[in-house]
């Protein structure tokens, strides 16, 4: 989906970014944002580099990281991104439910740690702040 289709979508919507290193993820996930109103997934990216620019350029509002992506771990770099986008909440979606990754993700800023086996309304609910 091109990124200036997305972002030109809904303009009051909530604007999301998904970066995440499985290709076949990050081309569903932004899909199954967009057909839920309110939302717009505003960019998608695979690096953890792409992420802070991505964050700055379409304003985005909620950041979905996957735990590792390219370039690096998003929980090492997860600190410096709160602080430098303090109006930007983070969600860890993960393929691990190890209780400590859950309590690093916590304590280095992520509003939620939600597993990529769990159900999509649990991401849905992350994003909306129910969580």
């Amino acid at each position: 989906m091109p990124v200036g289709e997305a972002a030109a979508a809904g303009k009051g919507d909530l604007r999301i970014l998904v970066a995440e290193d499985n290709d076949e993820l990050r081309m569903v996930m932004p899909a199954l944002l967009e057909c839920v109103e309110g939302f717009t997934c505003a960019a998608t990216t695979p690096d953890l580099d792409e992420v802070a620019p991505l964050i700055a350029e379409h304003q985005v509002q909620v950041a979905v990281l996957d735990i590792e992506l390219r370039g690096g771990s998003a929980l090492k770099r997860l600190p410096a991104l709160c602080r430098q986008f303090p109006g930007t909440r983070f969600i860890i979606h993960s393929g691990h439910s190890n209780p400590e990754l859950v309590r690093l993700a916590r304590s280095a800023g992520a509003a939620a740690y939600v597993l990529k086996s769990g159900e999509f309304e649990d991401l849905l609910e992350a994003i909306r702040g129910q969580q």
